[in-house]
C-alpha cells in the first residue's frame, strides 16, 4: 500500500520510504495497518482494541505510544498524516494509492482473523485480514511473541557493565568508566542490538553475582572488561558472557598505545557485534565508527569534563552545581584546545551552557549566563559546530534540538530529535519527552518517558521532574504529584522540580505541602515569577498554560 511517499508491505511487514526500510515496533505497526485500512475514516481506542490487542483493554498510553512511534517514523512531528480526533480517535488524512487495489486482490480471498473491523474499502480491509492470517500460519508462539509489544526481547540484549581500572589508582576510575561507557554508546548505534543505558548498567561496577545482575537489567549478555595503563601502554581485556549459562561466549586481549584508544573502541564494537549477530551490514558498522581526537589529552580531558557533567543534575546545592558545571566546562574547553573539532567534546560543552542558561547557580563565573541570550547563542554555535564535525553523531542531533527547544523553535527542535534517534534507535533521552509534551503532546511525553524508563531502569533523575511535567500537562495530577516527590528528593538544587511539585499538589488540595513547596521555589530562586517561569517553556497549547497558571497560584507563587 502507497500513501504520500511510503509504501507499506504488509506481507512482509515493511515501511519503507524511497527504498529504506523504516523500523516499527510490531504494535506500532499493527496500529499503522489498521489506520490504512479504515481508509481516511477515524478509528477509535475500542476499535484500536479489537483490532490490534484482540479485544483486550488497552491503555490511552500505550495507544499513544504507537501513535507516537508512528509519528517519529514518518516524521510526522507537525501531524499532517495522523490527525488526532479529540474523544474520537485517530484518523490518516492523506490517500492511499489505488494501486494497491491491485496488490490487495491478490489476497481477497484469504479468511480474515475475526477481530479485524470491517470498515474502509473491502480490498484494502482483506489485505490486512490475510496479513494477519498469515501470521497465524507462521505459528502461534511468533505471533504471541510479537503481540508482547516488547520488540526488544526479540533482539540479543547486552549491558557493558563497568570496566575494572587494575591499576587500583581511583584518579584513574575516569578513564576505565568511560572507556564503558563509549563502547555502550557505539554498541547501541546497530539497531539490530538492545543496549542497557550505562546509567543503568554502571552501578553493577564490581558485581560478581552475573546471573543476577543480567535478571536485573533483563538482558542476555554481559560484557565484561578490565582496563591497565601503565609503562606507556594500555591493555583491555573484555569477554562476553552469557548471564543465564554462565557461558563465555568471546574474549580478547587487546595491547595498544594510548593514542590509539579510540581505533580500539571500535573494534571492541565490531568484535562483540559480530558474535552477538548473523549479520550485520557495513553500513551499520560505519554508523558506529566515530572519528577520535588525535591526541590522548584532548580524550582525557573530554572524559573528565563528561563525568563531572553528569554528576550535575544531583548537586546537593545551587553552588555545588555551579561548581561541578564549571568544572565541566574548564575540562572541556581544554580539550577542545587540543582537539577543536572532536564532534563529542563539542556537544557536551554546548550542554554546560544550556544549563547555565536553564537553571541559575551561585557560582561566580555562571551566574550572569541564567537565561541570558549570549549563553544560549553559545550553546547553539557548540552544537552545530559538532555536527559540522560529525554529522552522524546522534548526540550532536540531540544536542542541538534541546538548544532549540529553549529558544522556542519548537517544530526544528522536535525534527533533529528525530533525526537524532534515526541515527541511534536504542537513545534513552528524556529530553525529546520534555519537548513533546510542551509542543501539546504530553500523553505522547508519557509514553516515551515509559520507553526511556525500560530502556535505561536507573535513568537521570532529571526525568522524573519531566514526567511530573508531562503527567500534570495531561491533566493527571495525581501521578504527576508521585512523580514530582521523587524528583525533588533526588534535584536538591533544581528549582523546576519544585515548581511542578508546587502545582500538582496545589490541585489535589493538599494547601501545606504546596505551600511548602512554593517556599521551597522562591528559596532556589528568588526573583521566581509565574508568568517569567511560563514565558521561559512557552507551553503551545493555552489550556496546557492556563492549567499550570492556576495550580501555581493556588499554590502561592508570586505573579
Amino acid at each position: 500500500m502507497r500513501f504520500g511517499p511510503f509504501i507499506l508491505d504488509a506481507g512482509r511487514r515493511t515501511l519503507t520510504r524511497d527504498g529504506r526500510r523504516i523500523a516499527l515496533r510490531p504494535k506500532s505497526f499493527d496500529v499503522l495497518c489498521q489506520l490504512l485500512a479504515a481508509a481516511g475514516e477515524p478509528v477509535s481506542r475500542d476499535e484500536f482494541a479489537q483490532a490490534v490487542w484482540q479485544g483486550i483493554t488497552v491503555t490511552d498510553e500505550s495507544l499513544s505510544r504507537c501513535v507516537s512511534d508512528i509519528r517519529q517514523a514518518l516524521d510526522d512531528e507537525a501531524q499532517d498524516i495522523i490527525k488526532t480526533l479529540p474523544r474520537r480517535g485517530y484518523v490518516l488524512a492523506v490517500p492511499v494509492s489505488e494501486a494497491a487495489e491491485t496488490i490487495v486482490a491478490k489476497v481477497a480471498a484469504e479468511k480474515r482473523p475475526p477481530w479485524i473491523i470491517g470498515r474502509g474499502r473491502p480490498a484494502l480491509l482483506a489485505l490486512v485480514g490475510g496479513v494477519l492470517a498469515c501470521l497465524l500460519l507462521v505459528g502461534i508462539g511468533v505471533w504471541q511473541k510479537m503481540a508482547s509489544g516488547d520488540a526488544q526481547q526479540e533482539r540479543p540484549s547486552i549491558a557493558v557493565l563497568p570496566f575494572t581500572n587494575v591499576a587500583g589508582d581511583k584518579e584513574q576510575d575516569y578513564f576505565s568508566d568511560g572507556l564503558t561507557e563509549d563502547i555502550a554508546v557505539r554498541l547501541s548505534k546497530f539497531s539490530e542490538l538492545f543496549v542497557i543505558a550505562n546509567e543503568s548498567a554502571s552501578s553493577f561496577k564490581g558485581t560478581t553475582d552475573l546471573r543476577g545482575t543480567a535478571r536485573r537489567l533483563g538482558v542476555r549478555y554481559l560484557l565484561l572488561g578490565a582496563v591497565r595503563r601503565d609503562q606507556g601502554q594500555l591493555r583491555v581485556s573484555a569477554r562476553l558472557v552469557e548471564a543465564e549459562t554462565g557461558v563465555q561466549r568471546w574474549a580478547d586481549l587487546y595491547e595498544r598505545p594510548p593514542a590509539d584508544v579510540v581505533a580500539l573502541q571500535d573494534d571492541l564494537a565490531r568484535r562483540i557485534v559480530g558474535v552477538l549477530l548473523s549479520r550485520i551490514t557495513q553500513v551499520e558498522l560505519e554508523r558506529a565508527e566515530r572519528k577520535g581526537p588525535r591526541s590522548l589529552g584532548a580524550y582525557d580531558f573530554f572524559l573528565r569534563g563528561r563525568a563531572l557533567l553528569a554528576s550535575v543534575d544531583s548537586s546537593p546545592t545551587a553552588a555545588e552545581y555551579g561548581r561541578r558545571l564549571l568544572s565541566a566546562r574548564r575540562a572541556l574547553n581544554e580539550a577542545v584546545r587540543l582537539d577543536p573539532g572532536y564532534a563529542p567534546t563539542l556537544t557536551a560543552l554546548s550542554d554546560t551552557y544550556n544549563r547555565a542558561w536553564l537553571v541559575s547557580n551561585n557560582e561566580a563565573e555562571l551566574a550572569d549566563e541564567f537565561q541570558s541570550p549570549v549563553a544560549s547563542d553559545e550553546a547553539l554555535a557548540l552544537a552545530e559546530r559538532a555536527i559540522t564535525a560529525d554529522p552522524t553523531l546522534p548526540e550532536a542531533h540531540s544536542q542541538l534540538a534541546w538548544v532549540l527547544h529553549w529558544r522556542q523553535r519548537r517544530l526544528d527542535a522536535l525534527s533533529a530529535f528525530r533525526r537524532a534517534a534515526d541515527l541511534n534507535p536504542n537513545m534513552a533521552d528524556g529530553r525529546y519527552a520534555l519537548a513533546l509534551a510542551h509542543a501539546g503532546r504530553s500523553e505522547e511525553s508519557i509514553a516515551m518517558l515509559g520507553q526511556i524508563f525500560r530502556l535505561d531502569p536507573l535513568h537521570r533523575p532529571i526525568y522524573y521532574s519531566y514526567l511530573a511535567n508531562s503527567y500534570y500537562l495531561a491533566g493527571r495530577y495525581q501521578e504527576s504529584l508521585e512523580a514530582s516527590r521523587t524528583a525533588v528528593d533526588r534535584l536538591p538544587a533544581v528549582y523546576q522540580a519544585r515548581v511542578w511539585h508546587a502545582a500538582a499538589a496545589a490541585r489535589l488540595g493538599l494547601e501545606d505541602e504546596a505551600k511548602a513547596a512554593a517556599s521551597a521555589t522562591l528559596r532556589l530562586r528568588p526573583n521566581f515569577t509565574i508568568s517569567r517561569f511560563l514565558a521561559s517553556i512557552a507551553l503551545a497549547q493555552s489550556d496546557d498554560e492556563a492549567r499550570l497558571h492556576e495550580g501555581l497560584r493556588k499554590a502561592g507563587l508570586p505573579e
